[in-house]
Parts: structure tokens; C-alpha cells; sequence
């Protein structure tokens, strides 16, 4: 979907002030705007669309993984919103990542205990197609790997939430002018 990418001049896109540039309060905005879009698009794999030009002509373009962007964003919103952490958002957060790191284990658990218990020609199967189980990694073989995005994608979205607690309790962004 190349029409969705617009290229803004950075001083017309943070306020119509020249003198204003770039500024922390602005960076934070945008990034928080674009976690809060791709948060709320539908969440899809990405994929290969055939597109016609004008000749008849085929071509291949890519639609990304919508689930990709937002977890994307979210991480460069944490980036950002960094400096800015206390003792009970780091807390929270990191409370947050060794839980999914914890359902990262299992599911790599739970996908070993499937290839184990397999039949030798389903193991055949797959080594042929290159597939092979290996250890603390997900196979595209089994719904492990899926259901592992999905969690990655509830857990981006709580970690936004704990995000915007923070930008509200800081309030520090507040007198930034944005448009759109």
C-alpha cells in the first residue's frame, strides 16, 4: 500500500513555527499517534498483492504485517518515552517482558513436546520442505508460532497502556501544538 506514506517536510508537520523544529514533546506526539493508528487497524500477517498497471502488466507488491507495525511503534514510543521512566514504570514494564518471555518458553516447550511425540513420517514431511524443530525456537509447523504473535500483540498493547500513563501523568506534552 504505497499510497499510505506521505513524505512531510519536519518543520511543516510539527507545527507551522520554523523556529519551532523538532522538539521532544512533538517526537513523543508523533510516535504516540502512530502506535495509537496502527493499534487500531486490523491485525494481518503480511502478504503478496498482484497489482495491474495500466499495460495489463502484473506486479507483486507487499502489503506489510500490520501487526509487525504496531509492535514496531510501540517499541519506538518506549524508545522515546525512555528517559522519562521511574522506579514503577520500569517495574511494570519489565514485569511485562518476562512474562512474555515466559510464554515464549512455554510455547517453544510445548512446540518440542509436539515434534517429539510426531510420527516419523510427519518429521519426514517437514525435513524435506526444510522445516526442523529446533531448541528455544517456534516452527512455522505448528499454531505455536501464532499463537506467540498474538500474545506479543496483547502484551504491545499493554505496555502502550502503561506508555500513556506515563505521558499523562508527566504531562509534559501538553502545550505542543500538532498538525495533521
Amino acid at each position: 500500500m504505497a499510497e499510505d506514506f506521505e513524505i512531510l517536510d519536519p518543520q511543516e508537520s510539527f507545527g507551522s513555527d520554523k523556529t519551532e523544529g523538532f522538539s521532544y514533546g512533538a517526537l513523543v506526539m508523533t510516535a504516540h499517534r502512530k502506535s495509537m493508528e496502527n493499534g487500531s487497524k486490523e491485525m494481518k500477517e503480511g502478504y503478496w498483492n498482484n497489482k495491474f498497471d495500466r499495460m495489463g502488466n502484473v506486479h507483486k507488491v507487499w502489503v506489510p504485517d500490520s501487526r509487525e507495525e504496531f509492535m514496531n511503534s510501540v517499541a519506538m514510543l518506549r524508545i522515546l518515552l525512555e528517559r522519562e521512566f521511574d522506579d514503577e514504570i520500569t517495574k511494570e514494564l519489565k514485569n511485562l517482558d518476562e512474562e512474555l518471555a515466559k510464554k515464549y518458553k512455554d510455547f517453544c516447550d510445548k512446540d518440542k513436546s509436539d515434534w517429539q511425540r510426531s510420527s516419523q513420517y510427519f518429521k519426514d514431511i517437514q525435513s524435506n520442505k526444510g522445516n526442523f524443530q529446533r531448541d528455544a525456537m517456534l516452527s512455522s509447523f505448528f499454531p505455536y508460532a501464532y499463537e506467540y504473535v498474538l500474545e506479543e500483540i496483547k502484551t504491545s498493547r499493554k505496555v502502550l497502556s502503561v506508555l500513556l500513563k506515563l505521558v499523562k501523568r508527566l504531562n509534559d506534552f501538553g502545550e505542543v501544538s500538532y498538525k495533521n
